[in-house]
């Protein structure tokens, strides 16, 4: 005898044995029971799902010598028929081969014939909407009204290819894709019922590669069987199916929290030398941080997660590792990465440079945790600016600007600073107030300048590339009476005297304008060849001060910025160099 693969073999014989399907074999269990059965019926839904096989069992059942009846028995001659494919009273067409309007008006001349044995003579038309419209229309008058013993079922992938007048002369029947839990369920029968040695996590590997497919479910085990002789591993069912090892998922996830960029990349390289394709790889990366969030949210993530138990004690220690901000980041960073792929010819590259960019992430922090870091930068900043008392500080202190809540810039010792001695002695507030504050404004809109500058180059060279590369020379020196200074060493005299052109002052008081608010006025000067050796603005942008208010020939390191330890402080952060 002819081997039988499993998908016919275990194909299901009554409606109790169709899986996953319940809602529709009870409606028609119900129907032939009632005696309601309808003369037209169209069976949708994805492949290997049960559609046409339904549709066996209803003309078995229609046409049953012990029937009509809701379980057709299986032995008797119509039956056995039927089951063979050799009943002359079921005729199966199929739709995309025969779609022409020739084979229906061959359809319309037989159905008047009485069926040659059975009760009924029942029309199954596979894949319906390969039809053509000719076609379709020739089947409109024999399908709203057939002769008695005459019954169509129509099968389809894609319903909505269907003409209306088609669908609404027939009882609809929408199959559902069967969930892995019935899948893996009927594979185990049948690797039992074969003798096969198959581990549970080899039957949910086949059961999600089927995507609710329960034929190509059976297919698959089919196929790995005869190529392991029936002692099937994981290792081999991933080999066979293409699948990514659980171990590579696992230690790809590692390498993202560990940021080691280049054990990824080595593993993205063996996959590659494997035939894995990237896109199905990310894919499956994707669907284990998903069960990574899903242990971080859920109560009982084992009725969510299709795992065994083994599996999903991993997916727990690992999950552990991970924030939840962390997760959603890398899953929306590997589906922008999806979409790219299908869209190239060189997959790998954008998965490799997603995977860098994923080790080499910063801290995600937790939005109410910034929040409340936020809350705090402003209650410090409000506690120590008020504009409605006088600023009064000893040598070394130092004031944050208002400004300082989009840039936290410091006041600099020479602005901040009154001498101890004079805030022992009574003042007069209608004659210090007014100075003090006046200082406070003004060194606070030259701060805003000094924090805004590389905005306001940004905008210049939107409009005048030139204009900006003379002015990145030069540097803010001072703000006085409205007006900017703005120095340059005497080795860029040129740049000064190009910048001093009507359109050049135009263009740099307006970006001046929209970064900062601040009507001003520009003027440009030379200093030494090193720059102006006292001046505070000089000091911000290329030394530091000692106490006697000296540069140092060093440039200051970036740990040392005021600015970026107060940031570090605040934020918890590091300074992590490049190697």
């Amino acid at each position: 005898m002819s081997y039988i693969v499993f998908a016919r073999k275990y194909r299901p014989q009554g409606f109790n044995e169709v899986v996953g399907q319940s809602h529709i074999t009870t409606t028609l269990k119900n129907a032939i029971t009632q005696n309601r059965v309808a003369h037209a019926y169209i069976f949708a839904g994805p492949r290997g799902v049960g559609k046409t096989t339904t549709a066996r069992i209803l003309a078995k059942a229609l046409n049953c010598e012990k029937g009509p009846t809701d379980n057709p028995c299986s032995i008797c001659s119509s039956c056995l028929e039927i089951t063979q494919g050799a009943s002359l009273d079921i005729l199966e067409i199929d739709g995309a081969s025969n779609r022409g309007i020739d084979e229906i008006r061959n359809l319309r001349e037989n159905v008047k014939f009485a069926p040659s044995k059975g009760r009924f003579k029942v029309y199954i038309i596979d894949e319906v909407h390969m039809l053509t419209q000719e076609a379709f229309n020739a089947l409109l008058k024999t399908l709203e009204e057939p002769p008695a013993h005459v019954k169509f079922i129509f099968a389809t992938t894609q319903a909505h290819k269907v003409p209306p007048t088609i669908l609404s002369r027939c009882q609809r029947f929408d199959f559902r894709r069967i969930s892995i839990k019935d899948i893996v369920a009927s594979l185990k029968a049948i690797a039992k019922s074969e003798g096969l040695k198959v581990d549970d996590e080899v039957l949910i590997l086949i059961a999600k590669h089927s995507d609710g497919s329960m034929r190509d479910a059976q297919v698959v085990l089919d196929q790995i069987s005869s190529n392991t002789f029936g002692n099937i591993s994981v290792e081999d069912a991933s080999k066979i199916l293409g699948a990514v090892s659980d171990d590579i998922l696992f230690n790809l996830a590692d390498s993202i929290k560990a940021h080691d960029p280049v054990s990824a990349l080595k593993m993205i390289g063996s996959l590659a030398d494997e035939g894995k394709d990237a896109a199905q790889v990310i894919l499956y990366l994707i669907e284990h941080f998903r069960n990574l969030s899903v242990m971080k949210v859920a109560n009982d993530p084992s009725s969510l997660i299709d795992a065994s138990c083994e599996k999903i004690k991993l997916y727990e220690e690992q999950s552990r590792k991970f924030s939840v901000e962390e997760i959603l980041y890398i899953v929306y960073t590997l589906s922008s990465t999806l979409d790219f792929v299908r869209k190239t010819n060189m997959a790998r590259v954008p998965f490799e440079v997603a995977m860098v960019k994923l080790t080499r992430r910063g801290s995600i922090l937790q939005l109410s945790e910034l929040l409340e870091r936020l809350d705090k930068i402003e209650k410090s900043l409000s506690r120590t600016i008020d504009g409605s008392v006088s600023l009064r500080a000893t040598e070394g202190s130092e004031a944050i600007s208002k400004n300082g809540l989009q840039q936290v810039a410091q006041f600099k010792k020479e602005v901040a600073s009154v001498p101890a001695q004079e805030s022992k002695r009574p003042r007069n507030d209608s004659e210090t107030l007014p100075t003090t504050e006046a200082k406070l404004t003004k060194n606070a809109q030259f701060d805003e300048i000094i924090s805004s500058w590389a905005a306001i180059l940004n905008q210049i060279k939107d409009r005048k590339i030139s204009a900006a590369m003379y002015l990145k020379e030069g540097y803010p020196e001072s703000l006085e009476s409205n007006t900017l200074s703005i120095s340059f060493p005497k080795s860029s005299q040129f740049h000064k005297e190009m910048l001093e052109s009507p359109d050049c002052k135009g263009l740099i008081l307006k970006a001046i304008k929209d970064s900062t608010g601040m009507n001003l006025k520009v003027k440009f000067t030379l200093s030494g060849p090193g720059g102006v050796q006292n001046n505070i603005t000089k000091d911000a942008f290329e030394g530091s001060l000692d106490d006697n208010s000296v540069i140092k020939d060093r440039p200051r390191k970036a740990d040392e910025e005021p600015i970026i330890t107060d940031a570090l402080e605040i934020f918890g952060g590091e300074i992590e160099l490049d190697k």
